[in-house]
């Protein structure tokens, strides 16, 4: 798989290094505009693949990210290595533009891949040795071969991944520190409450976070949902008609108003916007590049 997609790649790199290069500022425009949302986009792929568990972890100066869902196929690999080229279609999946995996240039200068058969690195510094015309070039877009001493020192903790029934592992290295942490503190529990698979979320590189997701589903339709996080545990109520959902918080007595910073729309994921009432309301939804705001 690596070689039948690194190949087309390369030669189109080789003959337009120009193209390579405007393509460095197209990622870096990415990274910006998804300033703080890199783990929720890679939670919506997590989604997207039908996983049901979804892990962030620290291995010495590595940040792990894992998930259950199945294996990267040939079109999905490619896609993550093409910008705005997704093989999903509005409606299907979350996801669909192709972009978002490019975020994770804000906080990683080296990223691994492995699912499966497929092992890859994407590295700056080994596609400028390859093009050595352009004048600069992005992170995700030509993959390499993974260079066994460079698994040599995460493999362990990949091994323990796979053993545990993940499935698909991004090893990111040369952190910025400063940029994890500002992703750590930006992550909203609530991001589950209308994702269609992930149900346990485990972030431990700062302090232990388990964020786990209970559903129930009545006769007439509706969602009772179990939501269990460092903040509390909260109690939501979801009905959906025609590809809208309202999510209702509830306490002892009943559903109670949500306050307005917190009553936002959400784009599967949640954006910046208030809905204007006092609950969450959720649908496939046009957005800004950064997936924040409609």
């Amino acid at each position: 798989m690596l070689a039948e997609v690194r190949k087309p790649l390369l030669d189109e790199a080789q003959r337009s290094p120009a193209l390579l290069s405007d393509l460095a500022g197209l990622e870096r425009y990415i990274a910006e505009s998804y300033d703080a949302r890199s783990f929720v986009e890679l939670l919506q792929n997590a989604d997207d693949a039908g996983a049901e568990r979804f892990l962030i972890q620290r291995f010495g100066g590595f940040l792990l990210v894992a998930n259950d869902g199945h294996f990267f196929t040939r079109v999905e690999f490619e896609s993550l290595c093409r910008s705005a080229a997704s093989p999903k279609h509005r409606g299907t999946s979350i996801g669909y533009r192709g972009i978002g995996f490019k975020s994770v240039v804000g906080f990683a200068e080296v990223v691994h891949v492995l699912s499966g058969e497929l092992e890859a690195t994407f590295s700056r510094q080994r596609t400028a040795q390859e093009i050595p015309q352009a004048t600069r070039v992005p992170l995700i877009r030509i993959p390499h071969p993974l260079e066994t001493e460079d698994r040599a020192k995460f493999g362990a903790a990949v091994e323990q991944l796979l053993s545990d029934g993940f499935k698909t592992a991004f090893i990111f290295a040369g952190l910025i520190a400063s940029a994890i942490e500002t992703e750590f503190a930006a992550f909203d529990a609530t991001s589950l409450l209308f994702l269609r698979n992930v149900r346990s979320v485990n972030i431990t590189p700062v302090k232990e976070a388990v964020i786990t997701l209970d559903r129930e589903t009545s006769e007439s339709g509706a969602q009772l949902l179990h939501l269990n996080s460092p903040d509390g545990k909260t109690l939501w109520s979801v009905m959906g008609r025609d590809g809208i959902a309202l999510a209702f918080i509830h306490n002892e007595s009943g559903i109670v108003p949500m306050k307005g910073e917190e009553a936002v729309v959400h784009a599967f994921l949640p954006t910046h916007e208030p809905t204007g009432f006092p609950f969450k309301l959720n649908g496939d939804i046009s957005t800004d590049p950064s997936r924040t705001r409609i």
